[in-house]
């Protein structure tokens, strides 16, 4: 049996404290079990890092010099196991079935 996620979500941050972890509580509150969530944090100023790291292994996270929304995403998907990726920002939330 293959243990590869199908599924990747992949989370950009910058700057996103008040709104991160609704969108990562809503990532990981899927209802399709195949998931993986990778947040890739574009070197954050606030405090996004406190809130990242509260959510220990139940995340992938990722920390990288700030570059963009673009290049955030780009790292987040070279590093996503899954066979399709859904990109999501910071700021928004997803329904349970999304995925």
């Amino acid at each position: 049996m293959n243990d590869s996620p199908k599924v990747s979500v992949v989370l950009n941050n910058y700057n996103y404290e008040p709104y991160l972890a609704e969108a990562i509580d809503s990532a990981l509150a899927q209802t399709y079990p195949n998931c993986e969530v990778i947040v890739v944090d574009d070197r954050s100023t606030d405090g996004s890092k406190e809130i990242l790291e509260s959510y220990g292994d139940r995340i992938q996270l990722i920390a990288k010099a700030n570059g963009g929304q673009a290049s955030a995403f780009n790292v987040g998907i070279e590093a996503a196991r899954g066979e399709y990726i859904l990109l999501l920002d910071s700021d928004d939330v997803l329904e349970p079935n999304a995925v």
